[in-house]
């Protein structure tokens, strides 16, 4: 199964393809790497979930703190990509104050002993935090990534979310591994 048609991601297409991504591709299709799925959900989480009037200006910003070759991963994944009309760019926050800035901040395994910092820095600001480690779970996370079965899935924080002024989709929710609900505790 293919992420990439004719150069755009497909939205429902890229979830269900990237929870199933675990080796039931066909013979004739190579498995996708790790860290396209996780490009590929990114992107996708762009489209399913609200941010507050007051973050719609400009560009649309999916940004990383991650090694280098994610973060190139991500680039082409984001070519020529919108949101909303909006253009969707890649950009590496220079410190934590900075990532207020972005849309969606993605904090990498390797960044897992600063988790906590980059996750204050954006606490109640609308900034989608998706992380990759026990950590940036730990810290507040919204979504945190999980390989499960070599397969790559997602954990949502709904409440977390919600205190930034983010409404996850339900459909996002639907194919969520476990979410954390509002009210849940």
């Amino acid at each position: 199964m293919a992420l990439l048609g004719t150069g755009r991601l497909f939205p429902g297409a890229v979830l269900a393809a990237a929870i199933a991504s675990g080796g039931t591709a066909g013979a004739q299709s190579p498995p996708t790497a790790e860290p396209d799925i996780k490009a590929a959900f990114l992107f996708n989480f762009a489209r399913f979930v609200e941010w507050p009037p007051a973050a719609s200006a400009g560009a649309f910003q999916i940004c990383s703190v991650a090694a280098p070759g994610f973060d190139a991963v991500l680039a082409r994944t984001l070519v020529g990509e919108s949101t909303d009309g909006r253009p969707i760019v890649r950009a590496t926050p220079e410190g934590p104050e900075l990532a207020r800035a972005c849309h969606i901040l993605f904090i990498a395994r390797q960044e897992s002993q600063r988790a906590d910092r980059w996750v204050a820095a954006v606490r109640g600001y609308p900034v989608l935090v998706v992380g990759e480690s026990r950590a940036a779970e730990d810290a507040g996370a919204h979504i945190t990534f999980v390989v499960e079965d070599n397969r790559v899935k997602f954990d949502v924080n709904e409440d977390a979310a919600a205190h930034a002024g983010l409404k996850i989709s339900s459909k996002l929710l639907r194919v969520a591994r476990h979410v954390t609900s509002k009210g849940a505790q």
